[in-house]
């Protein structure tokens, strides 16, 4: 493949709203994704130097990836201990306005990065990408690849409450948001992609295993099933 794509379970982390500034991070490093691949520190460096904002600023903010749906102006892109960290000046669009919205309730939860791999290091545990020529930094409404994700990570009932707590999210939002059309359908997938999951782990759950006792609070799986099917 010639664009790749990583995403990393890594939710904003600052907004102000006044004055439409959005920060967070786009890449983890040291984290071995489901691919077996772990990125390393440098491996934006040169990207960031040529084609971030102190360089043609070339690097783009998404919305999921796609190019018709740009969220801001990359002010800051650097390289730190932990990862990949944007600081963006999201745009007065209505899909700026929208992410913001979301970013204040709390549902972007993930980010991903577009990339094509120059320089990696294959080894038996991991395989480690020490260059990128990097394309764009994503912030996902979707479900993304990496084990660290949801989708993937979630393999046993511990995570049972924080799905429950993030439909109940999508759906305060769906309900009392004055957002696009097009938002709210972004909204009831990331919803029915929650339920999903839950099917999925009630499906793989041993037989001779003493069932979950859940609290009076929690939302069974008919009842997440009867919420999304409101919509």
């Amino acid at each position: 493949m010639i664009y790749n794509y990583k995403s990393f379970d890594l939710e904003v982390k600052d907004v102000d709203t006044k004055e439409g500034i959005v920060t967070g991070y786009f890449s983890a490093f040291g984290n071995v994704d489901s691919d077996g691949d772990i990125m390393m520190p440098g491996a934006f460096k040169r990207s960031i130097q040529d084609w971030g904002p102190e360089g043609k600023n070339r690097v783009k903010h998404l919305m999921n990836h796609d190019p018709s749906q740009p969220l801001g102006k990359m002010l800051e892109l650097k390289e730190d201990d932990y990862g990949l960290y944007y600081r963006s000046k999201i745009g007065s669009h209505q899909l700026g306005k929208d992410f913001v919205k979301m970013v204040e309730s709390g549902l972007i939860t993930e980010h991903s990065i577009g990339f094509k791999t120059l320089r990696e290091q294959k080894s038996g545990e991991a395989n480690q990408i020490h260059e990128v020529m990097l394309f764009e930094g994503s912030s996902l409404t979707a479900w993304g690849a990496n084990e660290a994700t949801p989708i993937l990570g979630m393999k046993n009932y511990n995570n049972l409450e924080k799905i429950q707590d993030q439909i109940k999210a999508f759906e305060k939002f769906i309900r009392n948001s004055d957002v696009t059309d097009e938002t709210i359908d972004l909204c009831i997938l990331k919803v029915k992609q929650l339920a999903q999951a839950i099917e999925q782990m009630s499906s793989t759950k041993a037989v001779d295993e003493a069932p979950l006792q859940p609290k009076e609070e929690e939302v069974s799986v008919v009842e997440l099933i009867n919420i999304i099917n409101k919509f």
